[in-house]
């Protein structure tokens, strides 16, 4: 029953937002994807918070370099005119 006692809802946190030292759209922005008579402990929206300020950054994907046996690129003076006729 003393745990139903410290849960609240999203409402009650972004307004008790100066708990976790945020704005209430920080708590707004991590609390998002609830609905609003969901009720929350405290460390489950202080979890929310970390992710939502602290994102994982995904690793940077490269993409493999071409084929070796591209042609090289032709300067200006190689450039063929296509309207001259041989």
């Amino acid at each position: 029953m003393t745990e139903d006692l410290n849960k609240r809802n999203k409402r009650e946190w972004i307004e008790g937002a100066p708990i976790f030292k945020a704005e209430r759209f920080e708590i707004a922005g991590a609390l998002f994807d609830c609905k609003d008579d969901a009720l929350l402990t405290q460390e489950e929206v202080a979890r929310k918070l970390d992710a939502f300020l602290r994102p994982v950054s995904a690793p940077v994907v490269v993409p493999e370099q071409a084929s070796t046996d591209r042609k090289p690129k032709r300067t200006k003076e190689e450039t063929v005119n296509v309207d001259s006729k041989d």
